[in-house]
């Protein structure tokens, strides 16, 4: 399968599903990793992907580093934005400040990047703004009902931006459950019962980073040409 070329921009790229997307599209063209820690971005310049430190809830600087990132290495064929939050707590326990840096970065950042991103000076006509959603968007559950809500306003702004940016496309990933750093956070919660459980009940088995990126890659590629406006679940079928 040929994979997607020209210059990608991996938002929230310094760890989890971020990192690996940059570390694939490395080698198939020019890529920008953007991240908020700039000691983890240290860590990909060695792969050739060039590296801006930047804070997506700084909303009113999206516009110029997006500037400043085509002026650098040109137009966008791409944009892959993964960075996210997540709160687990019960809403009675959630503070004005939670629920205004979750829904920063997982819905307000995402839709400034996309309208920055339909600009011709910023992306090329066929350029590609892949998002990272949830199936907790479809199945909210107690505790993580504001992280929830997030994701299903992202599945809504891909679906109205496949209209509004056409001919560029819009599209995004929703995976289950997976091993990262931001679930490690709450190892408490995810320990070996739950993964044993989650696998179980996954038909095709419980899903990877590896295999969201593999989605993320073929959502790019010039094979899902006509795939827009879609959200593409990776659970391994767990949510059926």
């Amino acid at each position: 399968m040929a994979e997607a070329a020209g210059h990608i921009l991996v938002v929230g790229a310094s760890s989890g599903i971020g990192r690996a997307v940059a570390e694939r599209f490395a080698g198939q063209g020019a890529v920008t990793a953007l991240a908020r820690r700039a000691d983890r971005l240290a860590e990909l310049a060695g792969a050739g992907i060039a590296t801006v430190a930047a804070d997506v809830t700084d909303l009113a600087a999206i516009g110029g580093v997006l500037q400043a990132v085509v002026a650098e290495r040109g137009p966008l064929t791409g944009l892959v934005y993964c960075a996210g939050v997540q709160v687990i707590k019960p809403m009675r326990s959630l503070g004005a400040e939670e629920v205004e840096r979750l829904y920063t970065t997982n819905l307000v950042a995402p839709t400034l990047f996309a309208a920055a991103f339909g600009s011709a000076r910023i992306s090329t006509r066929d350029a590609v703004f892949c998002a990272v959603s949830s199936v907790a968007a479809q199945r909210p559950e107690p505790a993580i009902v504001p992280y929830a809500a997030s994701k299903a306003g992202l599945d809504v702004l891909i679906r109205g931006l496949a209209r509004e940016l056409a001919p560029r496309r819009a599209v995004a990933v929703s995976p289950g459950w997976l091993d990262t750093e931001m679930t490690q956070a709450h190892a408490r919660l995810y320990g070996d019962d739950f993964k044993a459980t989650l696998e179980k009940r996954s038909p095709a088995g419980a899903a990877t980073v590896a295999s969201v990126v593999d989605a993320i890659a073929f959502l790019m590629s010039p094979q899902a040409r006509h795939v827009t406006g879609e959200i593409l679940r990776v659970d391994g079928g767990a949510a059926l």
